[in-house]
């Protein structure tokens, strides 16, 4: 599979899945990519990682319905504000922290608005930061990347996460 048919796939899946698996499966990738968020936090200094997992815990709670919805909208501003700007911060852990806090907030506007876009945006952060792990230190053409047996592998978790009846 190339990036355009994956793509492709995941807009077609996402588009067409209903709301709670979509949900299960932001919230799973907020959770994988949390760990970037903290270490970046103990790296440079900057950032929240409690309240970035204080919005996991929430998202989490909407899940079992159990979530506020005003406390979710005044989460929103909050994560923005711990995201970390790539012109402060240029390094691979900067752009790890941006997509882990993207996904967060992503997954908070999607609990309000239940707008599909925004999950097809959190898997773009996922393969985005797996894209930047693979690049690290090298120079690698778009086939090397789409080919390299860790894209292969997030593709095709994405894609089994965002199957209808999953």
């Amino acid at each position: 599979m190339n990036y355009l048919d994956y793509t492709k796939l995941l807009k077609s899946q996402t588009s067409s899945q209903a709301y709670q698996p979509l949900l299960e499966f932001a919230v799973l990738i907020c959770k994988k990519l949390y760990f970037n968020y903290q270490k970046f936090t103990e790296v440079e200094r900057w950032g929240d990682a409690n309240l970035l997992m204080d919005a996991i815990k929430i998202c989490q709670q909407a899940l079992e319905n159990t979530a506020d919805i005003s406390e979710v909208k005044a989460l929103i501003p909050q994560i923005d504000s711990i995201t970390p700007d790539m012109d402060d911060f240029g390094s691979e852990l900067g752009s790890y922290a941006l997509n882990a806090s993207a996904a967060v907030y992503e997954t908070l506007e999607f609990i309000t608005d239940k707008d599909k876009t925004h999950v097809y945006n959190i898997a773009t952060y996922y393969t985005d930061t797996i894209n930047f792990k693979i690049q690290e230190g090298k120079e690698l053409t778009e086939l090397e990347i789409e080919n390299h047996p860790l894209m292969i592998e997030a593709w095709n978790f994405i894609i089994e996460q965002t199957k209808n009846g999953t």
